[in-house]
Protein backbone atom coordinates (compact mmCIF):
# COMPACT_ATOMS: atom_id res chain seq x y z
CA UNK A 1 0.00 0.00 0.00
CA UNK A 2 1.21 3.46 -0.89
CA UNK A 3 2.12 5.94 1.88
CA UNK A 4 3.24 9.54 1.82
CA UNK A 5 2.90 12.95 3.42
CA UNK A 6 4.78 13.47 6.65
CA UNK A 7 6.45 10.07 6.31
CA UNK A 8 8.83 11.40 3.66
CA UNK A 9 10.02 14.33 5.78
CA UNK A 10 13.19 13.18 7.59
CA UNK A 11 12.52 12.49 11.26
CA UNK A 12 15.68 14.35 12.27
CA UNK A 13 14.39 17.54 10.63
CA UNK A 14 10.97 17.37 12.31
CA UNK A 15 12.54 16.45 15.65
CA UNK A 16 14.84 19.47 15.75
CA UNK A 17 11.97 21.79 14.70
CA UNK A 18 9.63 20.29 17.32
CA UNK A 19 12.34 20.60 19.96
CA UNK A 20 13.03 24.23 19.03
CA UNK A 21 9.30 25.08 19.21
CA UNK A 22 9.00 23.40 22.63
CA UNK A 23 12.20 25.07 23.82
CA UNK A 24 10.48 28.47 23.77
CA UNK A 25 8.27 27.47 26.72
CA UNK A 26 11.35 26.38 28.71
CA UNK A 27 12.95 29.80 28.30
CA UNK A 28 9.85 31.55 29.56
CA UNK A 29 6.11 30.93 29.09
CA UNK A 30 5.42 34.66 28.83
CA UNK A 31 8.03 35.35 26.18
CA UNK A 32 6.98 35.86 22.58
CA UNK A 33 9.16 34.77 19.67
CA UNK A 34 8.26 36.12 16.25
CA UNK A 35 9.51 32.99 14.44
CA UNK A 36 7.46 30.63 16.62
CA UNK A 37 4.41 30.84 14.37
CA UNK A 38 6.54 30.40 11.24
CA UNK A 39 8.00 27.17 12.65
CA UNK A 40 4.56 25.86 13.60
CA UNK A 41 3.19 26.75 10.15
CA UNK A 42 6.16 25.07 8.45
CA UNK A 43 5.66 21.97 10.63
CA UNK A 44 1.99 21.85 9.67
CA UNK A 45 2.95 22.21 5.99
CA UNK A 46 5.48 19.37 6.28
CA UNK A 47 2.79 17.16 7.77
CA UNK A 48 0.30 18.06 5.01
CA UNK A 49 -0.52 15.26 2.59
CA UNK A 50 1.31 14.73 -0.67
CA UNK A 51 -0.71 14.22 -3.81
CA UNK A 52 -0.67 11.60 -6.56
CA UNK A 53 -2.29 12.55 -9.87
CA UNK A 54 -3.29 10.18 -12.69
CA UNK A 55 -3.63 11.45 -16.25
CA UNK A 56 -4.55 9.67 -19.45
CA UNK A 57 -7.28 9.08 -21.97
CA UNK A 58 -10.84 8.21 -21.02
CA UNK A 59 -11.15 4.50 -20.27
CA UNK A 60 -7.39 3.97 -19.89
CA UNK A 61 -7.74 2.74 -16.31
CA UNK A 62 -6.84 5.83 -14.29
CA UNK A 63 -9.26 5.12 -11.46
CA UNK A 64 -8.37 1.43 -11.26
CA UNK A 65 -4.67 2.39 -11.05
CA UNK A 66 -5.38 4.50 -7.96
CA UNK A 67 -7.41 1.62 -6.52
CA UNK A 68 -4.44 -0.71 -7.09
CA UNK A 69 -2.07 1.67 -5.27
CA UNK A 70 -4.51 2.04 -2.37
CA UNK A 71 -5.22 -1.67 -2.15
CA UNK A 72 -8.94 -0.86 -2.04
CA UNK A 73 -11.61 -0.24 -4.65
CA UNK A 74 -13.22 3.15 -4.22
CA UNK A 75 -11.91 5.49 -6.96
CA UNK A 76 -13.37 3.47 -9.83
CA UNK A 77 -16.86 3.68 -8.30
CA UNK A 78 -17.12 7.36 -9.21
CA UNK A 79 -17.25 8.64 -12.77
CA UNK A 80 -14.96 11.58 -13.50
CA UNK A 81 -15.73 12.14 -17.16
CA UNK A 82 -16.48 15.82 -16.67
CA UNK A 83 -15.05 16.44 -13.21
CA UNK A 84 -11.70 16.18 -11.48
CA UNK A 85 -12.04 14.17 -8.28
CA UNK A 86 -9.81 14.78 -5.27
CA UNK A 87 -9.87 11.88 -2.81
CA UNK A 88 -9.06 12.65 0.84
CA UNK A 89 -9.17 10.76 4.12
CA UNK A 90 -11.35 13.34 5.88
CA UNK A 91 -13.05 16.67 4.97
CA UNK A 92 -10.53 19.45 4.45
CA UNK A 93 -11.22 22.78 6.13
CA UNK A 94 -10.58 24.60 2.86
CA UNK A 95 -12.31 22.90 -0.10
CA UNK A 96 -10.96 23.43 -3.61
CA UNK A 97 -12.09 26.67 -5.22
CA UNK A 98 -12.50 25.41 -8.81
CA UNK A 99 -16.05 24.39 -9.74
CA UNK A 100 -14.84 21.42 -11.78
CA UNK A 101 -13.13 19.83 -8.76
CA UNK A 102 -15.17 17.40 -6.68
CA UNK A 103 -13.84 16.71 -3.16
CA UNK A 104 -14.65 13.17 -2.00
CA UNK A 105 -13.62 11.35 1.14
CA UNK A 106 -12.87 7.73 1.92
CA UNK A 107 -11.38 6.24 5.13
CA UNK A 108 -8.59 4.34 3.39
CA UNK A 109 -5.24 3.98 5.17
CA UNK A 110 -3.55 4.96 1.92
CA UNK A 111 -5.17 8.41 2.15
CA UNK A 112 -3.96 9.16 5.67
CA UNK A 113 -1.03 11.18 4.33
CA UNK A 114 -1.92 11.32 0.64
CA UNK A 115 -4.38 12.90 -1.76
CA UNK A 116 -5.45 11.13 -4.96
CA UNK A 117 -6.38 13.20 -8.02
CA UNK A 118 -8.50 11.34 -10.56
CA UNK A 119 -8.63 13.43 -13.74
CA UNK A 120 -10.70 13.67 -16.90
CA UNK A 121 -9.62 12.22 -20.25
CA UNK A 122 -7.00 14.26 -22.09
CA UNK A 123 -8.94 13.98 -25.33
CA UNK A 124 -11.48 16.42 -23.85
CA UNK A 125 -11.09 19.95 -25.17
CA UNK A 126 -10.94 21.69 -21.79
CA UNK A 127 -8.68 19.11 -20.11
CA UNK A 128 -5.43 21.16 -20.34
CA UNK A 129 -7.15 24.22 -18.84
CA UNK A 130 -8.49 22.26 -15.90
CA UNK A 131 -5.25 20.37 -15.28
CA UNK A 132 -2.87 23.35 -15.34
CA UNK A 133 -3.74 24.14 -11.73
CA UNK A 134 -3.29 20.54 -10.58
CA UNK A 135 -0.50 18.71 -12.41
CA UNK A 136 2.41 21.17 -11.76
CA UNK A 137 1.68 20.96 -8.00
CA UNK A 138 1.63 17.14 -7.93
CA UNK A 139 4.27 15.18 -6.06
CA UNK A 140 3.81 12.16 -8.36
CA UNK A 141 2.22 12.04 -11.84
CA UNK A 142 1.05 8.67 -13.20
CA UNK A 143 0.67 8.65 -16.99
CA UNK A 144 -1.79 5.82 -17.66
CA UNK A 145 -1.92 4.05 -21.05
CA UNK A 146 -4.23 1.14 -21.76
CA UNK A 147 -2.80 -1.96 -23.39
CA UNK A 148 -6.09 -2.39 -25.24
CA UNK A 149 -4.93 0.16 -27.78
CA UNK A 150 -6.28 3.47 -28.93
CA UNK A 151 -4.68 6.71 -30.01
CA UNK A 152 -2.29 8.36 -27.59
CA UNK A 153 -1.32 11.44 -29.57
CA UNK A 154 -3.36 13.77 -27.33
CA UNK A 155 -1.58 12.31 -24.30
CA UNK A 156 1.92 12.88 -25.68
CA UNK A 157 0.96 16.33 -26.99
CA UNK A 158 -0.14 17.27 -23.49
CA UNK A 159 3.01 15.88 -21.87
CA UNK A 160 5.11 17.97 -24.24
CA UNK A 161 3.44 21.13 -22.91
CA UNK A 162 4.59 20.42 -19.34
CA UNK A 163 7.80 21.82 -17.87
CA UNK A 164 10.92 19.64 -17.91
CA UNK A 165 11.12 19.84 -14.10
CA UNK A 166 8.00 17.64 -13.94
CA UNK A 167 9.62 14.74 -15.81
CA UNK A 168 11.24 13.44 -12.61
CA UNK A 169 7.77 13.08 -11.07
CA UNK A 170 6.26 11.09 -13.98
CA UNK A 171 5.74 7.34 -14.17
CA UNK A 172 4.26 5.51 -17.20
CA UNK A 173 1.69 2.84 -16.33
CA UNK A 174 0.39 0.24 -18.80
CA UNK A 175 -3.01 -1.03 -17.64
CA UNK A 176 -4.86 -4.16 -18.79
CA UNK A 177 -1.53 -5.87 -19.46
CA UNK A 178 -3.33 -9.24 -19.30
CA UNK A 179 -4.85 -8.50 -22.73
CA UNK A 180 -1.47 -8.79 -24.46
CA UNK A 181 0.89 -11.69 -25.01
CA UNK A 182 4.35 -11.47 -23.55
CA UNK A 183 5.89 -10.59 -26.93
CA UNK A 184 3.26 -7.93 -27.72
CA UNK A 185 3.67 -6.42 -24.25
CA UNK A 186 7.43 -6.15 -24.69
CA UNK A 187 6.90 -4.53 -28.09
CA UNK A 188 4.49 -2.00 -26.57
CA UNK A 189 6.97 -1.20 -23.78
CA UNK A 190 9.75 -0.57 -26.30
CA UNK A 191 7.40 1.60 -28.37
CA UNK A 192 6.48 3.71 -25.34
CA UNK A 193 10.11 4.06 -24.25
CA UNK A 194 11.05 5.20 -27.73
CA UNK A 195 8.16 7.67 -27.84
CA UNK A 196 9.13 9.00 -24.40
CA UNK A 197 12.70 9.66 -25.50
CA UNK A 198 11.56 11.19 -28.78
CA UNK A 199 8.75 13.41 -27.45
CA UNK A 200 10.10 14.32 -24.00
CA UNK A 201 13.86 13.85 -24.32
CA UNK A 202 13.88 11.47 -21.34
CA UNK A 203 12.92 7.84 -20.77
CA UNK A 204 10.23 7.73 -18.13
CA UNK A 205 9.94 4.77 -15.72
CA UNK A 206 7.52 2.20 -17.17
CA UNK A 207 5.44 -0.36 -15.28
CA UNK A 208 2.79 -2.72 -16.69
CA UNK A 209 0.03 -3.83 -14.30
CA UNK A 210 -2.55 -6.57 -14.58
CA UNK A 211 -6.07 -5.63 -13.51
CA UNK A 212 -8.01 -8.82 -14.24
CA UNK A 213 -7.68 -12.56 -14.78
CA UNK A 214 -5.70 -15.11 -12.81
CA UNK A 215 -2.70 -12.75 -12.64
CA UNK A 216 -4.70 -9.78 -11.32
CA UNK A 217 -2.55 -7.42 -9.29
CA UNK A 218 0.69 -8.41 -10.99
CA UNK A 219 3.08 -5.44 -11.26
CA UNK A 220 1.29 -3.37 -8.61
CA UNK A 221 4.00 -3.96 -6.00
CA UNK A 222 6.76 -2.74 -8.32
CA UNK A 223 4.68 0.28 -9.35
CA UNK A 224 3.98 1.12 -5.71
CA UNK A 225 7.69 0.98 -4.85
CA UNK A 226 8.50 3.29 -7.77
CA UNK A 227 5.81 5.83 -6.85
CA UNK A 228 6.97 5.67 -3.22
CA UNK A 229 10.49 6.57 -4.35
CA UNK A 230 9.18 9.46 -6.49
CA UNK A 231 7.31 10.81 -3.45
CA UNK A 232 10.44 10.59 -1.32
CA UNK A 233 12.49 12.73 -3.68
CA UNK A 234 9.71 15.18 -4.48
CA UNK A 235 11.12 18.71 -4.95
CA UNK A 236 7.98 20.02 -3.21
CA UNK A 237 9.08 18.08 -0.15
CA UNK A 238 12.55 19.63 -0.39
CA UNK A 239 11.01 23.11 -0.40
CA UNK A 240 8.96 22.29 2.69
CA UNK A 241 12.08 21.02 4.43
CA UNK A 242 14.00 24.15 3.45
CA UNK A 243 11.28 26.47 4.81
CA UNK A 244 11.12 24.46 8.04
CA UNK A 245 14.89 24.57 8.57
CA UNK A 246 15.11 28.31 7.85
CA UNK A 247 12.20 29.06 10.19
CA UNK A 248 13.83 26.91 12.90
CA UNK A 249 17.11 28.71 12.34
CA UNK A 250 15.39 32.08 12.85
CA UNK A 251 13.68 30.81 16.02
CA UNK A 252 16.92 29.47 17.46
CA UNK A 253 18.58 32.79 16.69
CA UNK A 254 15.83 34.63 18.60
CA UNK A 255 16.11 32.19 21.48
CA UNK A 256 19.86 32.63 21.54
CA UNK A 257 19.49 36.40 21.84
CA UNK A 258 17.12 35.98 24.80
CA UNK A 259 19.49 33.58 26.53
CA UNK A 260 22.35 36.02 26.03
CA UNK A 261 20.27 38.73 27.64
CA UNK A 262 19.42 36.46 30.58
CA UNK A 263 23.09 35.78 30.98
CA UNK A 264 23.87 39.46 31.09
CA UNK A 265 21.11 40.11 33.62
CA UNK A 266 22.50 37.34 35.85
CA UNK A 267 25.79 39.30 35.99
CA UNK A 268 27.59 36.93 33.73
CA UNK A 269 30.48 38.60 32.03
CA UNK A 270 29.03 38.03 28.61
CA UNK A 271 31.80 40.01 26.95
CA UNK A 272 34.45 37.63 28.19
CA UNK A 273 32.45 34.50 27.40
CA UNK A 274 31.52 35.87 24.00
CA UNK A 275 35.19 36.44 23.27
CA UNK A 276 35.80 32.74 23.99
CA UNK A 277 32.93 31.75 21.66
CA UNK A 278 34.31 34.01 18.94
CA UNK A 279 37.73 32.43 19.33
CA UNK A 280 36.12 29.00 18.92
CA UNK A 281 34.20 30.36 15.92
CA UNK A 282 37.51 31.42 14.39
CA UNK A 283 38.83 27.91 14.99
CA UNK A 284 35.76 26.56 13.18
CA UNK A 285 36.26 28.97 10.26
CA UNK A 286 39.89 27.90 10.02
CA UNK A 287 38.89 24.24 10.00
CA UNK A 288 36.19 24.90 7.39
CA UNK A 289 38.79 26.60 5.20
CA UNK A 290 40.99 23.51 5.53
CA UNK A 291 38.10 21.14 4.83
CA UNK A 292 38.45 21.05 1.00
CA UNK A 293 42.16 20.24 1.32
CA UNK A 294 41.39 17.44 3.81
CA UNK A 295 38.74 16.01 1.50
CA UNK A 296 41.17 16.09 -1.41
CA UNK A 297 43.81 14.39 0.75
CA UNK A 298 41.39 11.57 1.59
CA UNK A 299 40.30 11.29 -2.04
CA UNK A 300 43.92 11.34 -3.25
CA UNK A 301 44.78 8.54 -0.84
CA UNK A 302 41.93 6.44 -2.24
CA UNK A 303 43.06 7.25 -5.76
CA UNK A 304 46.63 6.27 -4.85
CA UNK A 305 45.30 2.89 -3.71
CA UNK A 306 43.82 2.16 -7.15
CA UNK A 307 47.17 1.01 -8.71
CA UNK A 308 47.55 -1.40 -5.77
CA UNK A 309 44.07 -2.67 -6.58
CA UNK A 310 45.11 -3.20 -10.17
CA UNK A 311 48.31 -5.05 -9.20
CA UNK A 312 46.52 -7.24 -6.66
CA UNK A 313 43.81 -8.11 -9.19
CA UNK A 314 46.48 -9.01 -11.74
CA UNK A 315 48.36 -11.19 -9.24
CA UNK A 316 45.17 -13.10 -8.45
CA UNK A 317 45.18 -14.43 -12.01
CA UNK A 318 48.30 -16.47 -11.17
CA UNK A 319 51.71 -16.70 -12.84
CA UNK A 320 50.95 -19.75 -14.95
CA UNK A 321 47.95 -21.22 -16.69
CA UNK A 322 46.23 -23.76 -14.44
CA UNK A 323 42.87 -25.51 -14.28
CA UNK A 324 42.51 -24.63 -10.58
CA UNK A 325 42.93 -20.92 -11.29
CA UNK A 326 40.18 -20.92 -13.93
CA UNK A 327 37.81 -22.63 -11.48
CA UNK A 328 38.22 -20.04 -8.71
CA UNK A 329 38.81 -16.87 -10.75
CA UNK A 330 35.10 -15.84 -10.75
CA UNK A 331 35.04 -16.09 -6.93
CA UNK A 332 37.83 -13.56 -6.43
CA UNK A 333 36.11 -10.17 -7.17
CA UNK A 334 34.20 -10.08 -3.81
CA UNK A 335 37.43 -10.97 -1.99
CA UNK A 336 39.38 -8.26 -3.77
CA UNK A 337 36.56 -5.75 -3.23
CA UNK A 338 36.56 -6.47 0.53
CA UNK A 339 40.38 -6.21 0.61
CA UNK A 340 40.27 -2.85 -1.16
CA UNK A 341 37.57 -1.54 1.20
CA UNK A 342 39.59 -2.56 4.29
CA UNK A 343 42.71 -1.00 2.77
CA UNK A 344 40.90 2.29 2.13
CA UNK A 345 39.09 2.21 5.49
CA UNK A 346 42.25 1.69 7.50
CA UNK A 347 44.03 4.46 5.59
CA UNK A 348 41.13 6.89 6.08
CA UNK A 349 40.96 6.12 9.79
CA UNK A 350 44.73 6.48 10.13
CA UNK A 351 44.71 9.89 8.46
CA UNK A 352 41.67 11.02 10.44
CA UNK A 353 43.42 10.00 13.66
CA UNK A 354 46.21 12.37 12.67
CA UNK A 355 43.70 15.19 12.11
CA UNK A 356 42.05 14.37 15.45
CA UNK A 357 45.43 14.75 17.14
CA UNK A 358 45.84 18.11 15.45
CA UNK A 359 42.35 19.13 16.61
CA UNK A 360 43.13 18.18 20.22
CA UNK A 361 46.37 20.17 20.07
CA UNK A 362 44.47 23.23 18.78
CA UNK A 363 41.86 22.92 21.55
CA UNK A 364 44.53 22.38 24.21
CA UNK A 365 46.46 25.45 23.05
CA UNK A 366 43.30 27.54 23.23
CA UNK A 367 42.39 26.09 26.65
CA UNK A 368 45.81 26.92 28.03
CA UNK A 369 45.39 30.45 26.69
CA UNK A 370 41.95 30.85 28.32
CA UNK A 371 42.90 29.32 31.70
CA UNK A 372 44.97 32.26 33.11
CA UNK A 373 42.37 34.76 31.81
CA UNK A 374 39.61 32.95 33.72
CA UNK A 375 41.83 32.93 36.82
CA UNK A 376 42.30 36.65 36.52
CA UNK A 377 38.65 37.43 35.69
CA UNK A 378 36.82 35.31 38.29
CA UNK A 379 39.55 33.96 40.55
CA UNK A 380 38.81 30.33 39.72
CA UNK A 381 40.84 27.58 38.05
CA UNK A 382 39.29 25.58 35.23
CA UNK A 383 42.02 22.94 35.59
CA UNK A 384 44.04 21.05 33.01
CA UNK A 385 42.68 20.43 29.54
CA UNK A 386 40.24 17.45 29.73
CA UNK A 387 41.40 15.72 26.54
CA UNK A 388 39.76 12.42 27.49
CA UNK A 389 36.26 13.97 27.30
CA UNK A 390 36.82 14.84 23.66
CA UNK A 391 38.78 11.76 22.67
CA UNK A 392 35.82 9.35 22.97
CA UNK A 393 33.56 11.30 20.60
CA UNK A 394 36.42 11.84 18.16
CA UNK A 395 37.11 8.08 18.07
CA UNK A 396 33.45 7.38 17.30
CA UNK A 397 33.48 9.73 14.35
CA UNK A 398 36.80 8.33 13.16
CA UNK A 399 35.21 4.87 12.87
CA UNK A 400 32.06 6.36 11.36
CA UNK A 401 34.15 8.15 8.73
CA UNK A 402 35.88 4.88 7.87
CA UNK A 403 32.52 3.17 7.41
CA UNK A 404 31.21 6.06 5.30
CA UNK A 405 33.65 5.17 2.55
CA UNK A 406 31.72 1.91 1.89
CA UNK A 407 28.79 3.43 -0.01
CA UNK A 408 30.90 5.61 -2.39
CA UNK A 409 32.99 2.55 -3.24
CA UNK A 410 29.87 0.39 -3.67
CA UNK A 411 28.11 3.00 -5.82
CA UNK A 412 31.23 3.33 -7.98
CA UNK A 413 30.89 -0.36 -8.85
CA UNK A 414 34.35 -1.82 -8.24
CA UNK A 415 33.07 -5.38 -7.72
CA UNK A 416 30.89 -5.49 -10.91
CA UNK A 417 33.82 -4.08 -12.89
CA UNK A 418 36.18 -6.72 -11.51
CA UNK A 419 33.62 -9.45 -12.16
CA UNK A 420 33.31 -8.50 -15.82
CA UNK A 421 37.06 -8.24 -16.36
CA UNK A 422 37.76 -11.53 -14.57
CA UNK A 423 35.03 -13.35 -16.49
CA UNK A 424 36.51 -12.13 -19.80
CA UNK A 425 39.99 -13.35 -18.80
CA UNK A 426 38.55 -16.60 -17.42
CA UNK A 427 37.00 -17.40 -20.82
CA UNK A 428 40.34 -16.86 -22.58
CA UNK A 429 42.26 -18.98 -20.07
CA UNK A 430 39.72 -21.82 -20.27
CA UNK A 431 39.93 -21.83 -24.06
CA UNK A 432 43.74 -22.07 -23.98
CA UNK A 433 43.71 -24.89 -21.39
CA UNK A 434 41.09 -26.83 -23.37
CA UNK A 435 43.20 -26.51 -26.53
CA UNK A 436 46.34 -27.58 -24.68
CA UNK A 437 44.64 -30.63 -23.14
CA UNK A 438 43.14 -31.58 -26.52
CA UNK A 439 46.58 -31.50 -28.15
CA UNK A 440 48.12 -33.62 -25.38
CA UNK A 441 45.33 -36.21 -25.63
CA UNK A 442 45.65 -36.27 -29.42
CA UNK A 443 49.41 -36.71 -29.16
CA UNK A 444 48.96 -39.58 -26.74
CA UNK A 445 46.47 -41.30 -29.03
CA UNK A 446 48.76 -40.90 -32.05
CA UNK A 447 51.66 -42.31 -30.03
CA UNK A 448 49.56 -45.36 -29.11
CA UNK A 449 48.93 -46.03 -32.79
CA UNK A 450 52.58 -45.77 -33.65
CA UNK A 451 52.47 -42.24 -35.07
CA UNK A 452 55.26 -41.08 -32.80
CA UNK A 453 56.34 -38.14 -34.90
CA UNK A 454 52.80 -36.76 -35.11
CA UNK A 455 52.32 -37.45 -31.40
CA UNK A 456 55.44 -35.55 -30.46
CA UNK A 457 54.33 -32.74 -32.76
CA UNK A 458 50.98 -32.49 -30.92
CA UNK A 459 52.71 -32.49 -27.55
CA UNK A 460 55.09 -29.82 -28.82
CA UNK A 461 52.13 -27.79 -30.02
CA UNK A 462 50.52 -28.18 -26.59
CA UNK A 463 53.74 -26.97 -24.99
CA UNK A 464 53.79 -24.03 -27.40
CA UNK A 465 50.19 -23.22 -26.46
CA UNK A 466 51.14 -23.38 -22.78
CA UNK A 467 54.15 -21.09 -23.26
CA UNK A 468 52.15 -18.71 -25.45
CA UNK A 469 49.28 -18.80 -22.96
CA UNK A 470 51.62 -17.86 -20.13
CA UNK A 471 53.02 -14.99 -22.19
CA UNK A 472 49.47 -13.96 -22.98
CA UNK A 473 48.62 -14.27 -19.30
CA UNK A 474 51.36 -11.80 -18.46
CA UNK A 475 49.94 -9.42 -21.08
CA UNK A 476 46.40 -9.94 -19.72
CA UNK A 477 47.65 -9.13 -16.22
CA UNK A 478 49.25 -5.93 -17.46
CA UNK A 479 46.12 -4.97 -19.43
CA UNK A 480 43.83 -5.85 -16.50
CA UNK A 481 45.81 -3.61 -14.17
CA UNK A 482 45.59 -0.71 -16.64
CA UNK A 483 41.86 -1.29 -17.23
CA UNK A 484 41.14 -1.14 -13.49
CA UNK A 485 43.17 2.04 -13.11
CA UNK A 486 41.35 3.60 -16.08
CA UNK A 487 37.92 2.51 -14.78
CA UNK A 488 38.60 4.08 -11.38
CA UNK A 489 39.99 7.34 -12.76
CA UNK A 490 37.09 9.38 -11.38
CA UNK A 491 36.77 7.56 -8.06
CA UNK A 492 38.04 10.61 -6.12
CA UNK A 493 34.85 12.51 -7.01
CA UNK A 494 32.64 9.81 -5.43
CA UNK A 495 34.91 9.71 -2.38
CA UNK A 496 34.78 13.48 -1.88
CA UNK A 497 30.97 13.50 -2.11
CA UNK A 498 30.62 10.54 0.24
CA UNK A 499 32.95 11.90 2.92
CA UNK A 500 31.89 15.56 2.86
CA UNK A 501 28.91 15.27 5.24
CA UNK A 502 30.43 12.82 7.82
CA UNK A 503 33.64 14.88 7.90
CA UNK A 504 31.66 18.07 8.50
CA UNK A 505 29.59 16.34 11.18
CA UNK A 506 32.76 15.17 12.92
CA UNK A 507 34.14 18.71 12.96
CA UNK A 508 30.90 20.28 14.26
CA UNK A 509 30.50 17.58 16.90
CA UNK A 510 34.05 18.01 18.16
CA UNK A 511 33.71 21.79 18.41
CA UNK A 512 30.31 21.45 20.07
CA UNK A 513 31.82 19.17 22.72
CA UNK A 514 34.70 21.58 23.18
CA UNK A 515 32.27 24.44 23.74
CA UNK A 516 30.53 22.39 26.40
CA UNK A 517 33.77 22.17 28.36
CA UNK A 518 33.18 25.78 29.32
CA UNK A 519 29.76 25.01 30.74
CA UNK A 520 31.15 24.87 34.27
CA UNK A 521 32.59 28.35 33.86
CA UNK A 522 29.23 29.66 32.76
CA UNK A 523 27.60 27.97 35.75
CA UNK A 524 30.03 29.56 38.18
CA UNK A 525 29.55 33.00 36.68
CA UNK A 526 25.76 32.63 36.57
CA UNK A 527 25.65 32.38 40.33
CA UNK A 528 22.24 31.48 41.61
CA UNK A 529 20.52 31.17 38.24
CA UNK A 530 20.70 27.38 38.13
CA UNK A 531 18.10 26.95 35.43
CA UNK A 532 20.11 28.88 32.87
CA UNK A 533 22.89 26.36 32.32
CA UNK A 534 20.63 23.49 31.12
CA UNK A 535 19.01 25.94 28.72
CA UNK A 536 22.37 26.93 27.32
CA UNK A 537 23.37 23.28 26.89
CA UNK A 538 20.04 22.48 25.22
CA UNK A 539 20.47 25.40 22.88
CA UNK A 540 23.95 24.22 21.94
CA UNK A 541 22.56 20.76 21.15
CA UNK A 542 19.73 22.19 19.05
CA UNK A 543 22.11 24.46 17.20
CA UNK A 544 24.42 21.54 16.45
CA UNK A 545 21.57 19.32 15.23
CA UNK A 546 20.18 22.13 13.08
CA UNK A 547 23.62 22.86 11.60
CA UNK A 548 24.03 19.22 10.62
CA UNK A 549 20.61 19.14 8.93
CA UNK A 550 21.27 22.42 7.10
CA UNK A 551 24.55 21.05 5.82
CA UNK A 552 22.81 17.80 4.84
CA UNK A 553 20.33 19.72 2.65
CA UNK A 554 22.96 22.32 1.57
CA UNK A 555 21.02 25.26 3.04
Amino acid sequence: MLTGGKNVIPHAVRDVADAAAAFSARIGPDRHFGSQEKVEEALAECCSPQNVTVIGMTGSGKSSTLDALAGERFCSRVSSEATLVRWQYRPHPAPHTHEWVLDLFYPSDALLNLEFWDTIGLEQEDAPRKLKHIVPKSDAILVVISASGGRHSALWDYLQTLEERLHSRMVLVITHAELLSFERLQSLKEELRSTSRERLGVQLPLYPVTTAGEHAGEGVEALTACVQEVLKRSPLTDKRVERLLLATDSLLEEQGKVLDELSRLSKMDSGFLTSIDREIDRIQLQMEDEMPARLKAYAQYVQDCVPRLGKKSARQMGRFLSIRRTMILHKLPPVIDEWFYELVKSGIEERHAYYNKEFLNICQTHWNHVRPRVKEQWDCDIGDFPAAKLQTDLEVYKERLGRSIYMPLKDFGIKPCLSKLFLDQEDVMRTEIKLMLLLVILGALLGCFGEHAAGFACVGAALAVWVGGNLGLAWMQFRLSRQIVAAAAEMHIAVECGLRTPLYEAMISGLSDYRKLYADIRGQVAGGVEYLQPLLNARYDLFYKLTVQKHRFRI
